[in-house]
């Protein structure tokens, strides 16, 4: 394997149908859904020893890098978007920044971050063919070999091609039944996995010819960055330019310069509690429980707790996935359906679909134990080693911070106090206020907030 290839991983999604584990702040890429790491580690992880991981970026929110995904995508490059364009504006600007910042011109490998392979050394080797088709100037896509008639993915028509992959036809919509049965049937039809590998002169040819406007806004960035701007500012203020459009739809689909490599490779888009569930260890009755999960007579069901005990009697063919302040309940083959309780809440007033009762920060975690519509709250803090977390209340408030384990500095103004358990420090809106842990243990303490 060449040693100028690198990765680009997709990590801009909200996973929205993974709904209440995956929240609009920290979506499923950033999670634990199967296996040890987070999807996005695991992502990572079976590049190696292939690509290594200085040699892996990850395009993602603005939004998530400075919030709760941080510790996720720490010792990674990384390409903030200041908003989602979808995949073509993404596979553009990164394609453009490795060639402009590498001395040569580098074999990419496109990734979702979000996706499950299990069988990592059957993927390497098909990532080793595709690095070879690269370099020969085609674009390379890894096409999962369907082993029954899904309707829930878009499929990649082919033809036998000489170099030991196949050319690629024609890209298929999501199909009904019927049709994807028959296509399965045909044996030249594979799954879309939206995982890609080119060089990056290559895509960048093919960008210019089938995206004109993503290509004219690209432009004007590059000579900003090549003049000597800093490519994130750059990004930061130009990248909204750019058309919200898939590299599917606007290169793929349009280009006649496409190859497939088949990819048996246990693969799945984990794009529901299903599909979760269809790759999970099951117990003798079909059951996937992970947590603390009491489960009498239940058969083909997929329950997670997430503290709370869950007590379950005879049940059959259901989801059941909680967190500490939501629970889902779902008969299996229906999970698809989670966006639509999603969206409901999206019309609502309640934070369930943006973020968690345990919000992570780089001081450590705050819990809402209790809030109020008047903006008061009730809230658990625990505070890292060494960690400062800075406080500046509203006008119309004031509070406390009351140690329950640990010994904490507080700051207010001039004033520095160090207060242990069961002390407290009063918090109002006429001066600022930072907390400091110096001390090897982490702090735990509850802040109140109320009106003034």
């Amino acid at each position: 394997m060449s040693n100028n290839m690198k990765a680009v991983v997709l990590a801009g999604g909200s996973g929205s149908r993974l709904w209440p584990m995956s929240r609009q702040r920290l979506p499923k890429q950033f999670l634990n859904i199967s296996g040890d790491d987070s999807m996005l580690g695991g992502t990572v992880a079976r590049l190696s020893p292939l690509i290594a991981k200085e040699d892996v970026w990850v395009i993602t929110g603005e939004k998530h890098a400075k919030g709760e995904a941080f510790s996720e995508l720490e010792g990674l490059h990384q390409i903030l978007e200041p908003s989602g364009r979808n995949t073509a504006p993404a596979v553009a600007l990164s394609a453009a920044l490795l060639l402009d910042l590498s001395d040569d011109d580098p074999v990419i490998v496109m990734l979702p971050a979000d996706h499950i392979v299990l069988k990592t050394e059957a993927f390497q080797e098909c990532l080793r063919k595709a690095d070879r088709v690269a370099r020969s100037g085609q674009l390379v896509t890894f096409g999962i070999v369907p082993d029954q008639p899904e309707t829930g993915f878009g499929y990649i028509q082919t033809e036998a091609a000489e170099d030991g992959t196949e050319r690629v036809l024609r890209f298929v919509e999501k199909p009904d039944k019927e049709n994807a049965q028959n296509m399965l049937d045909a044996g030249n039809y594979y799954w879309n996995s939206g995982m890609f590998v080119w060089q990056a002169s290559v895509i960048l040819a093919e960008v210019e010819k089938h995206l004109p406007e993503v290509w004219s806004v690209l432009q004007e960035m590059r000579q900003r960055w090549n003049g000597g701007e800093a490519w994130q500012d750059v990004v930061d203020s130009s990248f909204d330019k750019m058309p919200d459009i898939s590299i599917d739809y606007g290169v793929m689909e349009r280009s006649e310069n496409v190859s497939l490599v088949a990819a048996d490779i246990g693969w799945s888009d984990v794009g529901s509690w299903d599909a979760v569930h269809e790759i999970a260890n099951h117990d003798a009755n079909g059951n996937e429980i992970k947590g603390n999960v009491l489960a009498i007579d239940c058969k083909n069901s997929l329950i997670r707790s997430g503290s709370r005990l869950i007590a379950a009697v005879g049940l059959e063919n259901v989801i059941v996935v909680d967190t500490p302040d939501a629970i889902l309940l779902a008969n299996a083959g229906e999970s698809q359906r989670v966006r639509e309780l999603v969206d409901t809440l999206k019309k609502g007033d309640d934070t369930y679909h943006i973020e968690h009762a345990t919000v992570r920060y780089p001081w450590g975690t705050s819990t809402t134990l209790e809030s109020n519509d008047d903006g008061s709250h009730l809230k658990r803090l625990q505070m890292a080693p060494g960690a400062k977390l800075d406080l500046e209340l509203p006008e119309d408030r004031f509070g406390h911070w009351i140690v329950m384990a640990g010994t904490a500095t507080v700051t207010t103004g001039d004033q520095v106090r160090v207060i242990s358990s069961s002390e407290n420090a009063h918090l109002s809106s006429a001066e600022a206020h930072s907390l400091e842990n110096h001390g090897q243990s982490p702090v735990s303490l509850i802040e109140v907030q109320a009106a003034g």
